[in-house]
This record gives structure tokens, sequence and C-alpha cells, in this order.
């Protein structure tokens, strides 16, 4: 729906000569306006009513396409994504004078919140600026971090804070104490003595010094930590400290549920090959086939259709 009237807004209603060719088939095909007075057609009022529908369901368009994408669809994608659509929304409904809206408020109000069902988007998505790893998510992308939590949600950034500290230390905790246990355990078998003092690892504050130490360092760098502009990300993106456990972490939490669409692309694709002309197909030819078909876009030549293939297999190359 967005498509066609935005299509009809730069097409039609944005060209004299093609409006009035329109509203010439109207007339012919005999529709009357409103009051039933009068031949109907476009006027000055619907390309209003047009122009203010588009401009409410552009955030939302917009939307969808980042969130439909394949490329780069991360978890934390999604919080940021939705806050974007509500900021533009909720700056259409406050807006006055010029900038008001005269007849898509109702759609906007609805879009927005709606009483006593679940529609509307308080209703609908309100619970998940709450769930901790959707936030999470967005804490470690590179394209967000914990800039953007002023907008998308403000009473629970430090609660993010923390626990990514939290986190992290584990992480780093475990990998070193692993790596720790494999040196040591050469290094006992060949000196194994007994302490003198048994209780000296009791009142060691060195462990406990350098926990501290650890926390201040991711803190640092957490805080310190940039958000980037590239689409593509890059594993320089992420601090330098430690990029080892916070590319780990950023797996952790932005690895979202695989989407079925490219396997039923794959269906679509096998079935435009095995026609009934070609059901005698073995098995290999019939993969080979499904692989070429869905790999022609990498290569840099156009294949042209050979002689003597039917105008039904034509598509195929």
């Amino acid at each position: 729906m967005y498509d066609a009237c935005s299509v009809l807004l730069q097409r039609v209603m944005d060209d004299d000569a093609r409006l009035e060719a329109v509203n010439e088939v109207l007339r012919n095909e005999g529709g009357t306006n409103r009051n039933r007075t009068s031949y109907y057609g476009f006027d000055d009022q619907d390309k209003q009513v047009l122009q203010e529908y588009c401009k409410v369901m552009k955030p939302l368009a917009n939307c969808l396409d980042r969130l439909q994408t394949e490329e780069n669809a991360y978890l934390g994608v999604l919080l940021p994504t939705l806050t974007l659509m509500r900021v533009a929304l909720e700056r259409m409904e406050e807006a006055r004078g010029d900038q008001a809206l005269t007849y898509a408020k109702p759609l906007v109000r609805a879009l927005l919140r709606q009483e006593g069902n679940k529609g509307g988007f308080n209703n609908r998505f309100s619970a998940m600026f709450k769930d901790l790893d959707l936030l999470m998510a967005s804490a470690l992308h590179p394209n967000y971090g914990m800039t953007t939590f002023n907008s998308v949600a403000p009473n629970m950034k430090e609660e993010i804070f923390q626990r990514i500290v939290k986190e992290m230390k584990a992480l780093i905790r475990q990998e070193t104490e692993e790596r720790d246990n494999s040196q040591d355990m050469e290094a006992m078998e060949e000196h194994e003595e007994i302490s003198a003092d048994p209780f000296a690892e009791l009142c060691d504050t060195t462990q406990a010094d350098q926990e501290d130490d650890l926390e201040e360092d991711i803190k640092k760098e957490l805080l310190a930590w940039k958000r980037s502009k590239e689409a593509t990300l890059k594993k320089s993106h992420f601090p330098a400290k430690y990029r080892d456990q916070w590319v780990t972490l950023f797996i952790k939490y932005n690895t979202g549920i695989p989407s079925s669409a490219a396997v039923e692309r794959l269906f679509s694709t096998a079935g435009d090959v095995l026609r009934p002309k070609r059901a005698c197909l073995s098995e290999d030819n019939f993969e080979y086939l499904v692989f070429l078909k869905g790999n022609l876009h990498l290569l840099k030549q156009k294949f042209k259709v050979p002689r003597g293939v039917n105008e039904e297999d034509e598509e195929m190359f």
C-alpha cells in the first residue's frame, strides 16, 4: 500500500498532464465525487491525504526494510530500529504549525497506541525494551553501543553496563585460568613441594587486586568505545584490549534465529528446475542445475540462450 501510494504521488500527482489523464479515465468510467454532484477526480485534498499517509508510513516501511534484510542481520539491530520508528511517529504526533498533520493524526495514534487490544507500538513492543538479552545485543553492537541507550532504554543503561562488565570478567577469567592451569600442571609435576606456610594463599590479596584492575580496564574500554558508522562489521570495530573476548560476547548475544527465507527460495528454484519435461534428470545433474541457478549472480558474464532451447526452459539460463 505504501509503495503504491508513493509511486502514485511521484508519477501521477506531481505531473499535471498525467493527473489530468487519470482524471479523464475516471470521468469516462462514470465515477462521482463524495457528494455525488460531479464526476470524480483526484483533487488537492486527495493529494494531501496521500502525502500525509506516505509521510506517516515511511518510518514503518524503512523499519521493515532494515529488519527483513539478510545482510548484517544481527539481533542488536532490532531495538534501535524500533526506536527510530517510534521517535519519528512521536514527532509527527507532536508537530505544530505547518508541520502538523491534518488528516493522518488518527493513523499515527493507532500506530503508537491502541486501547483495549494488542495493537499499536506500545502494546506490541514495550516488553522487548525490558528484555536483557535484546538490550545486551544492542549494547554490544559496534553501530550502536551504550551511546544509544539514552534513547533506546535509559532506565536500563546502568544495569546493562554492569552486566557487560560482569560477563566480560567471567570470560577473561575463564580463559586465563585455563591457560594458567595447563602451564601450572607441568610445573607441579616437576617441583612438588609442601609450602612452609599453608595459610599464605588465604592471606594473599594479589588476586583481589587483579580482579579490581580487570574490572576497571573493562569499564574504561566500554566507556571509551566509540560507535562505528560502517554497515559491514569488522573485528577492528571492537575495543583493542581483550578484543577476542569482546567478539565472543558479541556473537553470544547477536546470533539470531536463522530465517527460513533463503531455504524457501532454494525450494522455489528447485521447483523451477525439476519440471515435468525434466522428470528424468539424475540426482547429480539436478544438483548441478540448482547450484548454477542459485549462483549465477556471482558470475561476471551473462549467459546466452543456446540454440534449440524451448521458451519454457529459456529462463533457466
